[in-house]
């Protein structure tokens, strides 16, 4: 059982070391949440060292505390925090062990690169969690029960179900979430300004194509004469084809090319976006780019391929 599960947003808590040196004392905000025995192996958060919580730690044994790697990196990436003490209000705890991270949302972490990031983090036994901090935190955060299960989830729900009426049949279940549907909630204001942005890019993309061909199509129509007299000249069919395709291949290569400059100057403005990846990847530039390169060339070529069909005879003619 925890107070907030992962990609969820924990309570935002400060603290000091405990005899540290002069002006290292301070403790910025960190996400804090309070769990019982077996929360770190459920989830399969790995135990980097140290131990984790189990249950040696009651309410009458020493106040302890765990924290993440994301906690030692940025508050004491010099010394090993285990065995120190850290005062959150109240007794000291004493740090106890270091965990994995894992991905949560940080509103207050301006650094931050997407919805969830890996934020520093400390985990506290519940059996430790005072009166008046159960009673603060649950005025904003519901504690949700983990259960790791074979079966699917509905069964898994109903099982849940049973398990809680054996003990209380009037004590509802609220709801049942996978951790799929938890990360999905996170994210899911992202991914909507995400499929947006992909649809407006789509439609971007298919206004430039209908475009380049209609322009290459009435090229082709108003060039008639001329491309049919260079046929009768002896140009070859592909020296014509390119001659009228030329002129949209170009047109897309100025586009691209200013479209690209265009979008590392936007870059910033879909950082909130993307994470695990930069707004400038080289390799979604260069994919975005071949994409664009082949629509030009597709929209230039389909047109100017009714050359073929040309009878230069009949052109020089008319």
């Amino acid at each position: 059982m925890a107070l907030t599960l992962p990609f969820e947003r924990a309570l935002n808590l400060g603290g000091r070391w405990v005899a540290a040196r002069p002006g290292h004392e301070q403790i910025g905000i960190m996400n804090d949440t309070y769990v019982t025995s077996g929360y770190f192996e459920t989830l399969r958060i790995p135990l980097v060292r140290g131990r984790s919580i189990d249950a040696r730690d009651s309410s009458t044994s020493e106040p302890v505390i765990v924290v993440n790697q994301a906690f030692v990196h940025r508050y004491s990436p010099d010394e090993d925090p285990i065995g120190r003490q850290i005062a959150m209000g109240g007794p000291p705890r004493r740090v106890i062990g270091v965990v994995g991270d894992v991905q949560q949302k940080s509103s207050w972490d301006v650094r931050r690169l997407g919805p969830v990031n890996a934020t520093p983090a400390s985990y506290v036994p519940a059996s430790q969690a005072s009166d008046g901090m159960i009673k603060m935190v649950h005025a904003w955060f519901s504690p949700s029960w983990i259960v790791r299960s074979a079966v699917a989830a509905p069964e898994a729900g109903r099982a849940i179900e049973r398990a809680v009426h054996t003990v209380d049949p009037l004590l509802p279940v609220a709801r049942f979430r996978t951790i799929d549907e938890v990360r999905g909630e996170a994210v899911a204001a992202e991914r909507a300004q995400s499929v947006l942005l992909g649809a407006l890019a789509g439609l971007a993309l298919l206004l430039a194509a209908v475009g380049l061909y209609g322009l290459v199509a009435s090229s082709v129509v108003e060039r008639t004469k001329e491309l049919g007299i260079r046929i009768a000249l002896g140009a070859t069919p592909r020296q014509a084809v390119m001659a009228a395709a030329v002129p949209g291949l170009l047109f897309g290569g100025a586009g691209l090319a200013a479209g690209l400059v265009l979008a590392r100057l936007a870059s910033t403005a879909v950082t909130s976006l993307v994470w695990g990846v930069s707004s400038s990847d080289p390799v979604t530039y260069a994919a975005a780019a071949g994409t664009m390169l082949l629509v030009s060339a597709v929209a230039s070529l389909v047109p100017a391929l009714r050359i073929l069909r040309m009878n230069p005879v009949r052109s020089l003619r008319c």
